[in-house]
C-alpha cells in the first residue's frame, strides 16, 4: 500500500503524464481497416479493443446488418469489446436538387440513431466532384452545397449531433480556396469539420494550420499520412493526385511516412486542450502491403512511442 507522500508523488506524476500526452483525447479506429477480417464487423471490433483503442468509427456499409436493427443490437457488441462508437460515416448527394431531400431525411435518421450510443457528431462524405474535377468548386455550386450543409446541419442538430464534412480527396471540397468558400458560407452553429491530415495533404491544405484556423469548429480528427512529397512543409498545394493513381498505387499512408507533421499537429492539439475523437482512418492493407495486424501494430506504435499517445494496456 501506498503512503500518503508516494500517494500524492504518484498522481502528480500522473497528472503530468496526462497533461504532456494529451490523455483527453479518445482513439477510435475506421471500420475500413476490418473489412477484410471476417467476421465484419464484430472480429475488427474485438481487434480494436485488443490493440488499446477506446472506439470504433465504421462507415455506414461497415455496419449494415445493424441500421435496420434498434441501436442495442450493435451497442451489445461494442460494449462486449469496452468501446464506445465515435460516430457512423455518412454521405449522400449535395447538389443534385431531386436528392436533396433524401440526403437531408437520410442523415437526420442516421443522426437519431448515433444518439442513442452519446455520440456528439456524424461525420459525412460529400459528394464527387463534378466532370472531371480539374476546376475548384464554382461559386453557385458552392452556394447550393452550403444550403445544403446548413438544412442537413439544423436536422441533425435536432438530435444533439454535430453535423461535420469530411473534406476528402475527389469530392466537393478537397482543396484550400473550396474549404475556405464553404466554411464562410455556412453557418458556424449547425456545419462543423472533421480535418482529415491525410486527405488535407494531398488536396493542399496544412493540416497544422488548417487545425489552428478552424479549430472552434471542429468537430473530430481523423488520422494518416502520405508520401513527404505531398506535405505542405514542402511546397506542395494540391490538387490531389487523381483517383485513378490512388488505384495504382495507395495514397494513404502509415503514420510516420513523412507527409504530415504530426508532432506539429498534435502540439497544437494539446495546446488547446482537445477533448475529442481521434479516428484512425484507413482502409485494409492491398496485396503486398502487409497484413491488417502489421498495420495496428505499426499504428499503436507510433502513436504510443512518437506522439506518446495513452491507449488502454
Amino acid at each position: 500500500m501506498l503512503n500518503r507522500r508516494q500517494f500524492l508523488s504518484t498522481s502528480a506524476a500522473t497528472i503530468a503524464l496526462q497533461g504532456a500526452t494529451g490523455d483527453r483525447m479518445r482513439f477510435a479506429m475506421s471500420g475500413h481497416e476490418f473489412r477484410r477480417t471476417q467476421p465484419h464487423p464484430e472480429e475488427g471490433i474485438k481487434m480494436t479493443a485488443r490493440y488499446g483503442y477506446h472506439g470504433l468509427e465504421p462507415f455506414q456499409e461497415d455496419i449494415a446488418k445493424y441500421l435496420d436493427k434498434p441501436p442495442e443490437e450493435l451497442k451489445k457488441v461494442l460494449d462486449a469489446s469496452g468501446l464506445a462508437l465515435c460516430s457512423v460515416g455518412s454521405g449522400g448527394q449535395y447538389l443534385d436538387p431531386t436528392k436533396i431531400p433524401q440526403t437531408i431525411e437520410a442523415n437526420a435518421v442516421r443522426a437519431r440513431y448515433i444518439s442513442y450510443f452519446g455520440c456528439k457528431h456524424l461525420k459525412i462524405n460529400l459528394s464527387r466532384r463534378p466532370g472531371n474535377g480539374a476546376a475548384n468548386l464554382n461559386d453557385a455550386d458552392a452556394k447550393v452545397l452550403a444550403a445544403t450543409l446548413n438544412e442537413v446541419g439544423k436536422r441533425t442538430m435536432d438530435a444533439g449531433i454535430k453535423l461535420a464534412f469530411h473534406p476528402h480527396c475527389w469530392t466537393l471540397v478537397e482543396r484550400l480556396p473550396e474549404l475556405s468558400k464553404i466554411m464562410d458560407l455556412t453557418d458556424p452553429k449547425y456545419v462543423f469539420l472533421v480535418l482529415d491530415t491525410g486527405h488535407a495533404s494531398l488536396g493542399g491544405i496544412d493540416p497544422v494550420k488548417a487545425l489552428r484556423d478552424y479549430y472552434p469548429r471542429i468537430a473530430a480528427m481523423h488520422l494518416k499520412d502520405c508520401e513527404a512529397k505531398y506535405s505542405a512543409g514542402n511546397g506542395w498545394k494540391g490538387p490531389a493526385p487523381s483517383e485513378e493513381e490512388h488505384n495504382r498505387v495507395n495514397l494513404y499512408k502509415r503514420l510516420g511516412t513523412g507527409g504530415v507533421d504530426f508532432p506539429a499537429f498534435f502540439s497544437v492539439l494539446r495546446e488547446k486542450k482537445y477533448d475529442g475523437w481521434v479516428t484512425l482512418d484507413f482502409d485494409a492493407p492491398r496485396p503486398g502491403e502487409g497484413t491488417v495486424e502489421q498495420d495496428m501494430d505499426s499504428h499503436r506504435k507510433y502513436l504510443v512511442e512518437t506522439l506518446k499517445v495513452t491507449l488502454k494496456s
